[in-house]
């Protein structure tokens, strides 16, 4: 069985009056019940994370840096993330969600969707980007930590490169990332030349997509992507299925369609077929139209159902 995360607690990582709000997780779950696909989902539920759960990437020094701040307001970078009331709490139910949803894609050798998920500009001593605690990399070390898994690939499609993730891990050889993103806008990370650092060298891809590029600009790159995981022995998988890439988001300037979502989900389920158990847990990411939302998740969800589990 497939697995969404529609517990609408999650709907309390939500900025106000900011482009990062709760209608777009309350989109998507309108977007499932429309297209009469709901029943065929497992559900999972959310939780907050205990504190120990974030230290697996985060400082101590950070956490509470967050838990001071919500009370006193501000933000928790130099403008973007706003440090409203219930920010903890929020940020912990995301973290904590991601983490029940490996623990089903593992339990179950399965595919799981959290669509609050993938926070990936949080640092382990910042936030950055309307991410306050970064799930994909306390998710990264809770597989390791919990299961034992070593080798894991991180693939983005966010329009924004997934810095916080990127650069944490660089020097983490049995870290594998692809990330596509939009040269020029925010963070103006992810060059092409960077491939991992140390041992880690040739374990990583940064794809860099021009203003305006369109699906077939983004499938042409696909090529040297299958010859990069081709060489990779991988145990389980993370998706970053962010749908500011499609055309018309608000903060983005690129002109990709829900397609994108289809065939990198196709991708990801051949590797996971072959390599994982089937084990791969997906999370939502960026995007600022919500009819965007509406197309791009639903898409990936639909793949997922379409190949079983």
């Amino acid at each position: 069985m497939v697995y969404v995360a529609l517990d609408d607690r999650l709907s309390l990582y939500s900025f106000p009056n900011h482009p990062f709000n709760n209608s777009r997780y309350f989109s998507f779950k309108q977007a499932l019940e429309g297209r009469k696909i709901l029943s065929l989902l497992g559900k999972i539920n959310s939780r907050q994370a205990e504190i120990e759960e974030l230290l697996l990437f985060h400082t101590p020094e950070y956490i509470d840096f967050v838990k001071r701040e919500e009370a006193e307001g501000g933000y928790l970078d130099f403008g973007d993330t706003p440090a409203f009331k219930g920010v903890f709490k929020g940020s912990r139910i995301v973290v904590g969600t991601t983490l029940n949803s490996i623990d089903k894609a593992i339990e179950e050798n399965t595919r799981v969707f959290n669509p609050v998920g993938g926070l990936h500009h949080a640092y382990r001593d910042k936030a950055g980007g309307f991410c306050v605690f970064n799930d994909i990399g306390v998710g990264i070390n809770y597989l390791r930590k919990k299961y034992k898994i070593k080798n894991i690939l991180y693939f983005d499609i966010d329009a924004h490169h997934g810095d916080g993730v990127f650069y944490s891990f660089l020097e983490d050889p049995n870290l594998y990332i692809v990330d596509f993103h939009q040269r020029g806008i925010f963070p103006g990370t992810g060059e092409k030349r960077e491939r991992g650092e140390g041992r880690a060298l040739g374990t990583k891809l940064n794809i860099e997509l021009k203003s305006g590029a369109e699906d077939r600009d983004f499938f042409r790159e696909l090529k040297e992507v299958r010859e990069f995981l081709d060489t990779k022995k991988i145990d389980f998988i993370l998706m970053q299925a962010g749908c500011d890439c499609l055309a018309q988001d608000p903060l983005t300037f690129l002109n990709l369609t829900e397609e994108v979502h289809r065939e990198v989900t196709k991708l990801l389920l051949e590797i996971a077929e072959k390599f994982t158990k089937g084990r791969m847990v997906i999370l939502g990411g960026g995007g600022y139209l919500l009819e965007n939302i509406k197309k791009a998740w639903p898409a990936v969800i639909e793949e997922l159902l379409l190949r079983g589990a």
